[in-house]
């Protein structure tokens, strides 16, 4: 199945399309570095509504999600320069919606509210709100040179899109110095750091594989899974285990199961359409 949800979105600054239940959000201001103005903030803002939007309208077509940034970088971060030609706006970047996330917080955790693994791929530069959007993903795959930093330090501002979320099952002290100092840390030891999940010559390329890789799978198990990662940190040990075999017990005799169970014996790929 594949759907194009739009060639143009908000002045052709974020490509969306979605084809065989992957979608791909890209940034597309190759010339900057994917920096972040004002149309590249709507445009990541109005392809998150249409993502959301196209993922009711058809059922959960959508599987895996996948992030990229055109050209030579991900995402630069902020570019201040353009941001400043409307201050009038920055009020309305911390001012929270009715579920108490604001929209530059949303730039990096409304990805999650299509309800799919979500997957970042990194190269170049992956700065500020770059970097802070690509810890929104799930799973982060980058060039082994891919340089990562926290440069909200560099403007007097702290990171604030949602940080103290995305990076909670993160070293404290590597993201503190990042932010504290703004170092630019290369992909290889942003790995050793946690803060990769692997290192591919074609993260794009990777990045899709495995999204290609998660939306052959049953989507109740993936979701599920996706469930209980999410909600563990905020739970004790006991209730932990007790939503773990919850969920299974959703699963276990079920149609996905059942035709994961026969598409294995026989050597044959599952459908879960």
């Amino acid at each position: 199945m594949s759907h194009t949800l739009s060639s143009h979105v908000c002045h052709e600054m974020v490509q969306l399309a979605v084809v065989d239940h992957v979608a791909e959000v890209r940034m597309v201001r190759a010339d900057r570095h994917n920096g972040l103005d004002w149309a590249m903030i709507d445009g990541l803002l109005e392809a998150q509504r249409r993502l959301v939007q196209h993922q009711q309208a058809h059922l959960g077509d959508i599987r895996a999600l996948v992030l990229s940034g055109d050209g030579e970088s991900f995402c630069a971060g902020l570019d201040m320069a353009d941001i400043m030609t409307q201050p009038q706006r920055l009020p309305s970047l911390l001012k929270a919606a009715d579920d108490g996330i604001n929209p530059v917080q949303r730039l990096a955790l409304g990805w999650r509210d299509v309800g799919v693994p979500v997957l970042a791929a990194l190269q170049g530069h992956v700065y500020g709100g770059g970097l802070q959007i690509a810890l929104g993903a799930d799973i982060r795959i980058a060039h082994p040179q891919a340089r990562l930093a926290l440069l909200e330090i560099d403007w007097g501002i702290m990171p604030d899109m949602g940080i103290s979320v995305t990076a909670a099952g993160m070293r404290a002290d590597v993201i503190s110095e990042m932010a504290w100092s703004g170092r630019r840390v290369i992909a290889e030891e942003a790995f050793s750091l946690g803060l990769v999940s692997r290192l591919a010559d074609d993260p794009l390329q990777a990045a899709m594989e495995a999204a290609q890789a998660i939306a052959g799978r049953s989507p109740r198990a993936v979701s599920a899974f996706r469930e209980l990662m999410q909600q563990a940190p905020s739970l004790s040990e006991k209730a932990c285990l007790a939503q773990e075999a919850r969920l299974q017990s959703t699963l276990l005799g079920g149609a996905e199961q059942q035709e994961a169970v026969a598409a294995r014996l026989q050597r044959r790929a599952a459908k879960f359409d």
